[in-house]
């Protein structure tokens, strides 16, 4: 199962990992989608050490989800490129995003801010009591790279498995990117670091990064 959905985030594809699965076990794509869904919840159970998160770097974007579009709100540590955790809404204001900032803070402490200057943050960031500062250029444009590739795959994922609910809270959606977050964090190279945000598992195989994480959180 583990191998399944690692092959699914390397090719983009149910199918193509269906397929390449063909050789040792015959799955359907809808099987391995059903195994995403599985692994969401443990992905949530790995955190960082909170001495180690030096500032949250914050975007958002909207994306859709069936016929109905959702905020989703992105939280990063600039310096080793982590995701710190994300966030699903139907509203993108200051009160939606003092909850996710609140969820933040009481996750890693209290930490330097920076975001894009939304309206939204101003206030809150001082309900939360972070300080709160605007990110540069460059980094703006590192954020929007990560956050388009994010959406490419969310899309290809929706396509599949579109949302057919009216009042739909998102939970397949969650669960894929709790996945999603994980394989960045721990288990892809990253392209400017040459290894892992998280540097634990750097000297496995990328899979081996993979099965051993679940391997921990299931013993």
């Amino acid at each position: 199962m583990v191998y399944g959905v690692y092959l699914y985030f390397c090719c983009t594809s149910f199918r193509r990992a269906s397929r390449a699965l063909e050789p040792w076990i015959e799955r359907s794509y809808v099987a391995i989608w059903g195994w995403v869904q599985k692994l969401g919840f443990l992905a949530d159970r790995f955190a960082f050490d909170r001495h180690a998160v030096e500032s949250f770097l914050v975007d958002e974007t909207q994306i859709k989800v069936g016929a109905q579009e959702a905020w989703l709100w992105l939280a990063f540590e600039p310096r080793s490129r982590k995701i710190l955790g994300f966030y699903l809404s139907r509203a993108r204001n200051m009160l939606v995003a003092y909850n996710f900032l609140k969820e933040l803070r009481r996750k890693y402490g209290k930490k330097t801010l920076y975001t894009d200057g939304g309206a939204w943050y101003i206030q809150a960031a001082k309900w939360a009591r972070l300080e709160h500062l605007i990110y540069d250029e460059y980094t703006k444009n590192v954020v929007e790279r990560f956050i388009e590739t994010l959406k490419d795959r969310l899309e290809c994922f929706d396509d599949y498995f579109p949302c057919m609910k009216e009042d739909c809270e998102c939970e397949h959606v969650r669960n894929w990117i709790s996945v999603y977050a994980l394989i960045y964090n721990y288990v892809r190279d990253h392209m400017a670091l040459g290894r892992p945000p998280v540097r634990d598992l750097e000297r496995m195989m990328e899979v081996q990064r993979f099965q051993e994480l679940f391997r921990r959180c299931l013993s």
